[in-house]
């Protein structure tokens, strides 16, 4: 039970930590660590329901899981918009709390090695996106490709 409990408090730590980065509002980083929970428990449950059966062949710890991603789609596509300057918004916060749904499932199952992991590789990314693109546009700008 413990185990459990530290599980989610961990992905709610590691939602909200994303979220801080992906944006200036901290509802933004309480949605992602919402949405980082939520995966992790349902994974927990999936898989709780599946040892209750006894491991049986008709029940699949991976059904519910599976559902997060496909929900987690349907929200994003309601982040994703255009401006009226016709560049597109919201992708990034998007595959964000996509990502966070994907680090929860993680966090669920207990491979919080490769959590730690891809969060380190997200992290770097995260950190380096920004200078790198800001660097590319001013090449640009100057005439070098």
């Amino acid at each position: 039970m413990e185990v459990f409990i530290l599980r989610i408090l961990l992905s709610g730590v590691i939602g909200m930590i994303i979220g801080l980065n992906m944006g200036k509002y901290i509802f933004t980083a309480r949605t992602f660590a919402i949405v980082c929970m939520g995966s992790t428990l349902l994974t927990l449950t999936s898989i709780e329901f599946f040892k209750m059966f006894d491991y049986p062949w008709y029940t699949d710890p991976g059904r519910l899981s599976a559902q997060v991603i496909s929900a987690l789609g349907f929200i994003g596509v309601g982040l994703i918009w255009m401006s009226e300057d016709r560049k597109i918004r919201g992708l990034s916060v998007a595959a964000g709390l996509w990502i966070t749904a994907i680090i929860g499932i993680l966090l669920g199952a207990g491979l919080i090695k490769v959590t730690f992991i891809f969060l380190i590789f997200w992290i770097i990314i995260a950190y380096f996106a920004g200078p790198l693109v800001k660097w590319r546009r001013n090449m640009q700008s100057r005439g070098g490709n």
